[in-house]
Order: structure tokens, then C-alpha cells, then sequence
């Protein structure tokens, strides 16, 4: 029992920190270059470990695309 016990406390202590969500977003007059600018954005700020492929994107009232990336990512080291 006690060494169920610390297998079981050791696993959480040393375990790899968990990805977290991420949400990005670009604007452009066309829908392919905002999917690309948030896509970017989220690779230059975070350690991206997994992305979407597509964007969500809707058109603003400035005419201009407005495009969402959801991806997972590590958080950095101290």
C-alpha cells in the first residue's frame, strides 16, 4: 500500500506539465492572409504543441477578416 502510494505521488509530482489552451487572431481584407497572420502570431508567442488546421473567421463592420486559431501549447520555464 505505501508503495502504491508513492508511485501514485511521484507520477504527480513528476509529471510533465499539462498543454493549455490558446486562442490567436489576425485581421486582413482577405480571409487567407488572416488565417495565416494568427497562425504566425500563435508560433512567434507561444511553444505551440498542436493547432488547428482551419481558422473560425467572420468579417468585421471595417470590411476587414477577423480569423481565430485555437491551438495547445507548453507554457515556458522559469
Amino acid at each position: 500500500m505505501k508503495k502504491l502510494l508513492l508511485i501514485m505521488l511521484s507520477t504527480v509530482l513528476f509529471a510533465d506539465s499539462p498543454l493549455l489552451d490558446g486562442l490567436e487572431r489576425g485581421n486582413s481584407p482577405y480571409k487567407r492572409d488572416a488565417c495565416k497572420m494568427a497562425k504566425a502570431e500563435a508560433r512567434k508567442n507561444y511553444n505551440v504543441q498542436d493547432m488547428n488546421v482551419g481558422c473560425s473567421c467572420e468579417k468585421s463592420d471595417a470590411r476587414e477578416w477577423m480569423c481565430f486559431v485555437k491551438f495547445k501549447y507548453l507554457p515556458k520555464e522559469d
